[in-house]
């Protein structure tokens, strides 16, 4: 049963009473919240295949963090195309647009898709039309669209659209006439 406590056998009081304790610093902090981490996060929110196409892998970074901002594709592997590679590459070093140049002989779909795949935001294209009018197809990654850019202005505009301080809906596509489809082939 029951037990009764009596007065007679508790006696409480107030004591005040410095206790000294032994204080520790680790030599070894092992977060577990690494770069590593960080960056699988930033690849598994940044990749989705396009839609209707599975086999479509694109990594969607935003301009500013692309390590390559820009691929340059000459449309044909012949030397008529050198000079405009060329130039089109010296105006984006000059305005500090990371870029790559893609020369292979693979479809223009095909180094799109490979581009895709790797999170290049824009692709510039030298193709025929360039030789008559000084112009280049300049192609968005995520919708695809693509418009024709004088070659003196795809520096300065690549850059502004690294730097967020353009974009590709309120400053491209109003600016410059859209060229061929959205679709790639």
């Amino acid at each position: 049963g029951e037990v009764e406590l009596l007065a007679k056998h508790v006696t409480i009081k107030q004591v005040k009473q410095k206790i000294s304790g032994k204080t520790f610093t680790p030599g070894v902090i092992e977060p577990s919240f690494g770069i590593g981490r960080i960056i699988y996060c930033l690849y598994e929110h940044s990749y989705y295949t396009r839609e209707g196409d599975d086999q479509r892998s694109v990594f969607k970074f935003t301009p500013v963090t692309a390590p390559v901002k820009a691929t340059v594709f000459p449309l044909l592997q012949k030397p008529e195309f050198e000079p405009y590679t060329q130039r089109v590459g010296d105006v984006l070093t000059r305005a500090g647009v990371a870029r790559k140049v893609d020369e292979t002989g693979a479809s223009i779909g095909k180094r799109y898709a490979r581009t895709d795949e790797i999170g290049v935001p824009f692709a510039i294209t030298i193709d025929h039309t360039t030789f008559e009018d000084d112009t280049v197809t300049l192609r968005e990654r995520d919708s695809m669209a693509q418009v024709r850019v004088p070659i003196a202005d795809v520096g300065e505009l690549l850059q502004k659209l690294c730097n967020l301080s353009a974009t590709w809906e309120a400053d491209v596509l109003p600016k410059y006439p859209a060229h061929g489809t959205t679709a790639d082939q």
